[in-house]
């Protein structure tokens, strides 16, 4: 099998995200799933995506799951909950991820103490969000990091910087990016813009799609080595 058979036989398993007929993804209930072989493994990861008010977490979650992004801020109330499926090629493994994700909202989280418990509990993937033009939320992104876990945390930490393709009001510059993930081990995702196009909508988000698989996959391996 040549270099691009893993990720054309993807893509190929990716169309049945798609509701018949569209080029819309199909919202799957809580019982649902895509129809794949019954041979292919299932795996399932709960995310939590944090971040200051207006940071883009709602915004990315939405993206993510292909529901309509909302164009402009609403503060979250309480804690809002949807789930992606992504069928994608590990190796020679094809492999169905189910990806949960949490968002809460900020003022939420402050003034009721059980919200924050229950997103971090059984959590495998922890998104720090944070505006690209928010010069003040990038420089705070250290210590926001270092908030989002704990020292016994095992948990595949990101940053998302939203509104990336603003360039006109970008205030995080390539280089600094650059610089944040060497020095702190913690890879950064770049987030902007929707496509108007339903067409192209899974290839917009497929390769951030693609890594949070990826890094989830390979988090597991490295507890497993750890055992």
């Amino acid at each position: 099998m040549g270099s691009d058979g893993p990720v054309w036989e993807s893509k190929t398993y990716q169309k049945k995200l798609l509701t018949p007929g569209t080029n819309k993804r199909k919202f799957f209930g809580v019982l649902e799933k895509p129809n794949l072989p019954p041979s292919v493994p299932n795996v399932t990861y709960k995310i939590f995506l944090c971040g200051k008010t207006a940071s883009g977490k709602t915004w990315t979650m939405n993206c993510l799951s292909g529901q309509e992004v909302p164009s402009k801020h609403v503060e979250t109330i309480g804690i809002q909950c949807s789930h992606v499926f992504w069928p994608m090629k590990i190796g020679s493994r094809l492999i169905l991820f189910r990806l949960e994700l949490w968002d809460a909202g900020e003022a939420s989280t402050r003034q009721y103490s059980h919200i924050l418990p229950a997103c971090r509990d059984g959590v495998d993937a922890v998104l720090v969000c944070c505006s690209a033009s928010d010069r003040e939320g990038w420089l705070d992104m250290p210590r926001a990091v270092a908030e989002a876990t704990q020292p016994a945390d095992r948990t595949a930490v990101a940053v998302v910087l939203t509104r990336w393709d603003q360039f006109s009001k970008r205030e995080v510059t390539e280089a600094e990016v650059e610089a944040f993930e060497k020095s702190r081990g913690v890879p950064v995702v770049r987030l902007g813009g929707t496509t108007h196009d339903p067409t192209q909508e899974m290839a917009h988000i497929a390769p951030t799609l693609n890594f949070l698989c990826r890094r989830l996959w390979q988090r597991d391996q490295e507890l497993l080595s750890i055992k």
